[in-house]
């Protein structure tokens, strides 16, 4: 093939490859970021605590 597109087809490569690179790293980071969010949402002492001796659908204690 041509010297010159070679380097072509190495430049178009190594720009998809960077941007998926970035594409990746930013969906981690998303991910990340949501999942440590729910993990502390979820992990709220104060209602945690209050559910636990009480019947979901009845409400009441057991």
């Amino acid at each position: 093939m041509n010297d010159t597109l070679d380097r072509w087809i190495q430049r178009v490569t190594l720009a998809a490859l960077l941007a998926l690179v970035a594409t990746l790293l930013t969906v981690g980071v998303t991910l990340y970021a949501s999942d440590s969010k729910a993990g502390t949402a979820a992990g709220g002492t104060s209602q945690s605590q209050d559910f636990q001796g009480q019947d979901i659908l009845t409400g009441t204690t057991r």
